[in-house]
């Protein structure tokens, strides 16, 4: 991004953000404080507003079953909030910090009580998040989350999730063994974090990544890349997979090989989660899947919609790390479901027959 580009942003910026003084849906009250301390000297909360709120969610891109489950689990939450929440505005920057940069613009521009943000870079937005939060914004980062200490961050501890895969990796291998990863978006915070705790794991007990291919954790993506990683290192003793779409590609690219399936580990997508059962009731084979929910959405409303009314979460909120086992497979897999899907979940049967059982 150019200097001349930042510049326009930054200016626009400021425009947009006085309107969304004047033009918030929710009303702010005055001198109020929150949780454990005046909002006057917190970095992100914001005065205490009153009435139905406009929620805007710049999404970093919307181009997979996970992002498009996330966006139905955030408009169902917000549904069973509709005392509290007016409407919810959904953009997608398609993989662009420019795009994503607008679209904040914009949804400051319509005068959003709550930003709830998706990022597609952990520093290249905080300008404009602190901009926001100044004005009277409630800002929200989640999944993929900003740094700036202007808005709330709510995400499970994406280093741990690589730290548990790389642990159950590490029990599976011995001292020597080397293996390739199939890591997510390149330069995403998501992605950093999960190959950081794996790789500092697997290093102390001896196993090497010999190579590693990003895969946007996409099924098809996945199958390309191992296909290309089993042909330079047809050796190696495991898979770090950071997303059950790659895993379930992986396994289809071996098994299309006539080869052993050695240890991969997962995540909650269906897809992977009836493999692995259909698997493990054939040979025993074991997996694990640390998982990072789509449901992950609505409890960054929740926490969004508590802060705006006066309650202090604190700046970082860690949401509990769901992990399905071999003991605790047959609690999540969803043989009546499609593929593309993600456990658990917090969407109503309903909802998941309306989406996914057509």
């Amino acid at each position: 991004m150019n200097i001349s580009r930042r510049s326009v942003l930054g200016a626009t910026m400021l425009g947009g953000l006085a309107l969304a003084g004047c033009t918030s849906a929710g009303s702010t009250t005055a001198g109020s404080t929150a949780g454990t301390g005046s909002q006057a000297a917190s970095t992100y909360m914001v005065a205490k507003k009153t009435g139905q709120l406009l929620v805007g969610f710049s999404n970093s891109f919307a181009g997979n079953a996970y992002r498009a489950q996330m966006i139905l689990e955030l408009k169902e939450q917000a549904k069973k909030q509709a005392s509290d929440i007016k409407d919810v505005i959904v953009t997608d920057a398609n993989g662009s910090v420019d795009k994503q940069l607008s679209d904040i613009n914009d949804l400051v521009t319509k005068g959003v009580d709550i930003l709830m943000i998706d990022a597609a870079s952990s520093t290249a937005l905080n300008t404009a998040v602190e901009r926001a939060q100044k004005a009277g914004i409630l800002v929200v980062s989640f999944d993929n989350t900003i740094t700036s200490t202007a808005g709330i961050a709510v995400n499970v501890d994406q280093k741990k999730f690589g730290q548990i895969g790389g642990d159950w990796l590490a029990t599976k291998l011995k001292k020597g063994d080397t293996i390739f990863t199939l890591d997510g978006a390149s330069g995403s915070p998501v992605n950093d974090d999960r190959l950081s705790g794996a790789a500092t794991v697997l290093k102390a007990a001896g196993i090497s990544i010999v190579a590693g291919a990003p895969t946007d954790w996409d099924q098809a993506k996945g199958q390309s890349a191992t296909n290309d990683l089993l042909a330079a290192h047809p050796d190696v003793a495991g898979i770090y997979s950071q997303g059950g779409g790659p895993s379930l590609g992986a396994i289809n690219a071996i098994e299309a090989r006539n080869g052993k399936v050695v240890p991969i580990t997962g995540e909650g997508y269906n897809g992977f989660l009836k493999k692995w059962k259909q698997l493990k009731d054939a040979s025993g084979w074991e997996s694990i899947a640390p998982s990072n929910p789509p449901s992950l959405a609505a409890d960054a409303l929740k926490v969004a919609v508590k802060a705006v009314r006066g309650e202090d979460p604190g700046q970082t909120v860690m949401i509990d790390l769901p992990v399905i086992t071999q003991a605790t497979l047959e609690q999540y897999v969803r043989m009546d479901l499609p593929d593309a899907f993600f456990l658990p979940t917090s969407l109503s049967e309903d909802t998941i027959a309306a989406n996914y059982k057509k």
